[in-house]
């Protein structure tokens, strides 16, 4: 994947950084010490600017119950920037409970991180750092539960997923002790930032990965309302590298 450089011209006016790739943005208050992390892929536009694709996330807390962005265009959010040398601003609008909030980061690109400061238009300011995100494809193992109807026992799951082209992510799943399914065919999907999303057309089944920690990911999976078993059930779970 292409990597955000920061490269010096030899002589002459500093090229401009190039801003590419899939990145997880960490933006932490100053007011109230809240963290909202922003997973994005971002494409470059022209040689002064780029912009993320629509499937940005923004969760605040981390929390993958708050993540906005997973169904475009209800809650999409949207991501675009411009580089002048090493630095970097960038506009970041998404829907919350008080409107749309407009955050503007300005920041310095140096290697494949950027870091700066930020404030937005419902009056928060604060720090934020955005990193090169790692490919979450490989075995990935865990439990899940369902939030509506929980089992005593949780089901175990294995997910092996292979990334291709363009943020594509593909895999499969093999279940135990769940009531719904016993495997899943995620025939499309695609990592966004450091977070992916998986779904199983056949059987309806969506899963949202957010990570939480060196590898792991804190889950939550939807089944929709006209799946062939457990129709509307949705529930959490947690992955780790197998």
């Amino acid at each position: 994947m292409d990597k955000a450089l920061g490269i010096g011209g030899g002589g002459g006016s500093p090229k401009d950084a190039t801003v590419s790739g899939p990145y997880t943005v960490v933006a932490t208050s100053t007011k109230n010490t809240t963290v909202t992390n922003v997973y994005v892929n971002v494409a470059v536009q022209s040689d002064t600017s780029f912009a993320g694709t629509s499937s940005t996330l923004v969760c605040p807390g981390n929390v993958i119950a708050n993540c906005i962005g997973n169904d475009p265009p209800a809650s999409a959010a949207t991501f675009v920037g411009t580089v002048s040398g090493n630095s970097v601003q960038i506009l970041l609008s998404y829907p919350n409970a008080q409107g749309t909030d407009t955050i503007t980061l300005t920041g310095t690109v140096s290697g494949t991180s950027i870091s700066g400061t930020y404030t937005d238009s419902q009056g928060d300011a604060g720090t934020w750092t955005a990193t090169q995100s790692s490919s979450p494809a490989g075995a990935l193992s865990g439990t899940i539960n369902s939030t509506v109807n929980p089992l005593t026992v949780p089901p175990t799951i294995t997910v092996v997923t292979t990334e291709g082209q363009n943020f594509a992510l593909t895999g499969t799943a093999t279940v135990q002790n769940w009531t719904c399914y016993m495997s899943l065919n995620f025939s499309t999907g695609s990592v966004i930032g450091g977070a992916f999303i998986l779904s199983d057309p056949t059987n309806d089944v969506v899963f949202v990965a957010v990570p939480s920690g060196t590898g792991s990911f804190n889950v939550a999976y939807q089944v929709g309302s006209s799946a062939s078993s457990c129709a509307g059930d949705h529930g959490t779970g947690t992955l780790a590298p197998h």
